[in-house]
């Protein structure tokens, strides 16, 4: 067995440092998206069309099973895989980001989806400005400087594009999220008071996947980082239920 780690915005694989020693697999593999913390493959450009080729490419290319752990942007993308190529992933965690076609995004991500005012706020995105704004989506000050600290010109550049190529992602793959019900056991991951989704939509992605719902009192966005143990626990007990362990 190998558990996949897919990390979100604006991270890097150290987002699952707390995570990773919790979890009770003997091969781990935790992904940099391209642009998050390295560069980006030749010709590559930041969209969600080349980010899900890419993290197809990559679970091909890792011996199975596999058990993916996602957050953010990665659990998005994870489960358009799941509704592409349900063969390469055996079971499923994730959270941090809805999956409805109703859900407006939040101001933050607007501002990246417009052009030259994304531009704009990226130039004033300054590593003090970064840890104020993690911090109030749940981080420590110390977690939000670490994750500041990474916040450099080409993630900037991968961010502005991704969300921008994801406009009108929810309302074009939602409606195949159906598709995967009871065909791969899943777990939904969620903060309480996580800031850009409330927990209805967590509810949402379990009704319609069927998957298991974990929702952690007073925890903000990075569940993995906030609530490690707590997290860890939910999805050995998921996997335990499940039959996978």
């Amino acid at each position: 067995m190998t558990t996949v780690l897919i990390h979100g915005v604006p991270d890097t694989a150290r987002v699952w440092d707390r995570l990773l020693p919790l979890l009770p697999d003997e091969h781990v593999v935790a992904l940099d998206l391209p642009g998050f913390g390295c560069g980006w493959p030749a010709g590559f450009e930041p969209t969600k069309e080349r980010y899900l080729a890419w993290i197809i490419d990559a679970l091909e290319a890792i011996p199975g099973p596999l058990d993916v752990v996602a957050h953010d942007w990665g659990s998005i993308l994870m489960l358009r895989v799941l509704t592409l190529r349900p063969d390469l992933i055996r079971s499923w965690a994730g959270g941090g980001a809805p999956f409805s076609a109703d859900y407006a995004w939040h101001p933050t991500a607007r501002l990246w989806q417009t052009p030259g005012a994304g531009e704009k706020a990226m130039d004033r995105l300054t590593p003090d400005i970064a840890v104020d704004m993690l911090r109030l989506a749940g981080l420590s000050e110390t977690d939000a400087r670490v994750t500041a600290a990474n916040i450099d010109l080409r993630m900037k550049e991968s961010i502005l594009g991704l969300y921008r190529s994801g406009r009108d992602v929810f309302a074009t793959w939602g409606p195949e999220l159906a598709g995967i019900r009871d065909r791969v056991p899943g777990l939904v991951l969620w903060g309480e008071t996580d800031p850009y989704a409330e927990p209805r939509f967590a509810e949402r992605i379990g009704e319609a996947t069927g998957a298991r719902v974990a929702c952690f009192e007073g925890c903000g966005h990075w569940w993995q980082v906030e609530r490690p143990e707590e997290t860890a626990a939910a999805i050995v007990s998921f996997r335990q239920a499940a039959g996978l362990s």
